[in-house]
């Protein structure tokens, strides 16, 4: 779930008509959600193919279920990686942009493919939705890299501290973050004004997470995003867009979370060794 060492090209190219773009997707994954938001707000989800990863990360890293493979019938991504880009030192992560006709990585940076979905593909195809207006790119960079910093990053910088005194300091700066969001988004419907941004993409995946996940298993839990009106409101409204709630699957992503090892650098962690999943919901006790 880290982004790779380096993105394979600086810039994506803009896809011909031989062009086949193909993504490696995990369900689980905030970055990778990111992207799937931004095919569906802007409509090209029929412009790429998809390849999922199986959904439980053991040890070895990403694996992939072999007649799901489109290039190579490979059973891992990392072979994926070796495969086509022999050489590189490259981590194996998802997501991961590569164009099927020139067997070819284009990048695995999801910001990266998140700008160029949200630009028609560099242009080459009409959207639904403008998620970067150009007047508004400067602040929607700023923004990005702020809530990457701040949100996206930050859940895991708390999961993964392995000191009390590093856990409190990184905790306090995540629930300040979220303040400063619930501030904003009180008074204006999303992150950059009256319409949803590119930035709005960066932001939604790590709240649809939050109490479900970050808030038991990374002990993200001074608060609910439940607890806080403003930030309900706005993922209550995001989820509302057409074709946005189809972007999640909370038992996928609750099941890779709670099932699966952590890759932190070159450590493996186990962050639930149990295995067990909490349940959230009191009806769904009602249901076992």
């Amino acid at each position: 779930m880290m982004t790779a060492k380096n993105s394979v090209e600086t810039k994506i190219p803009r896809p011909t008509m031989e062009s086949r773009l193909h993504l490696y997707l995990a369900w689980g994954c905030p970055f990778c959600h990111r992207i799937l938001t931004a095919l569906a707000l802007t409509g090209l989800r029929d412009h790429v193919s998809y390849t999922w990863m199986n959904n439980i990360k053991g040890p070895a890293g990403w694996e992939i279920a072999p007649a799901d493979e489109p290039l190579l019938g490979e059973n891992s991504l990392r072979n994926v990686y070796r495969r086509l880009q022999p050489g590189v030192d490259a981590t194996p992560s998802v997501p991961l942009l590569v164009d099927l006709s020139t067997k070819k990585l284009l990048s695995s940076d999801s910001a990266q493919i998140t700008r160029f979905i949200a630009t028609g593909m560099d242009g080459a195809h009409a959207i639904e939705r403008e998620l970067a207006p150009t007047q508004l790119v400067d602040q929607i960079d700023a923004m990005n890299l702020w809530l990457h910093r701040h949100v996206n990053r930050a859940v895991y910088e708390v999961g993964f501290a392995t000191s009390q005194g590093e856990y409190e300091r990184k905790l306090a700066v995540l629930f300040q973050s979220l303040d400063r969001l619930e501030l904003r988004l009180a008074e204006q419907p999303y992150l950059l004004g009256n319409t949803p941004s590119e930035s709005d993409l960066f932001l939604l995946p790590t709240l649809l997470r939050f109490d479900s996940v970050y808030h038991p298993l990374f002990k993200c839990c001074y608060r609910y995003i439940a607890d806080y009106p403003a930030l309900s409101g706005y993922l209550a409204r995001m989820q509302e867009i057409d074709g946005v709630a189809a972007t999640y699957d909370e038992f996928l992503t609750k099941q890779h979370y709670f099932c699966s090892v952590m890759h932190v650098g070159n450590e493996v962690r186990d962050l639930n060794p149990s295995r067990l999943i909490p349940v959230t919901q009191y009806s769904m006790l009602l249901q076992a």
